[in-house]
């Protein structure tokens, strides 16, 4: 864009670091899953019962996170940010019709598989670009 944004250098910062705060938190939730199962399999061996489900989940959903991160956030979303390629991430939607970010999606797609904080590197620069970004945004096309 060839006008100067007032929100240009934090968002294309936060943006440009995601996919490391979103690999931080898929590996977090992962060793958080790999250190309970690993207690809840010494306690199963004296005798206690304990519901491993919660850490089976931290193990699956920190290698989606870390694999989000990498393969998608990475190249589609954080390299763009760092490039300040307003457009792309602006046209990057799922249809036509109704025009939903996948910016946004992928964000919120972290904050489930990842550690809580996961996904607000992702999604806290869509919705500024959505909602404050240098153009208005077209929810419908």
């Amino acid at each position: 864009m060839g006008e100067e944004w007032k929100h240009a250098n934090w968002v294309s910062f936060l943006g440009k670091i995601a996919w490391i705060i979103g690999l931080a938190s898929g590996v977090g939730y992962l060793i958080w899953g790999i250190i309970r199962i690993s207690a809840i399999s010494a306690i199963f061996f004296f005798g206690f019962g304990v519901v491993a489900g919660p850490f089976i989940w931290g193990i699956i959903g920190g290698i989606i996170a870390i694999i989000i991160s990498v393969a998608i956030i990475r190249p589609k979303f954080s390299n763009k940010c760092a490039d300040q390629d307003w457009d792309f991430l602006m046209n990057w939607v799922m249809s036509e019709g109704f025009r939903f970010p996948w910016m946004l999606f992928w964000g919120i797609l972290l904050h489930i598989f990842g550690w809580y904080w996961g996904g607000f590197a992702v999604t806290i620069p869509a919705l500024v670009l959505i909602f404050a970004g240098p153009k208005k945004y077209e929810w419908k096309k």
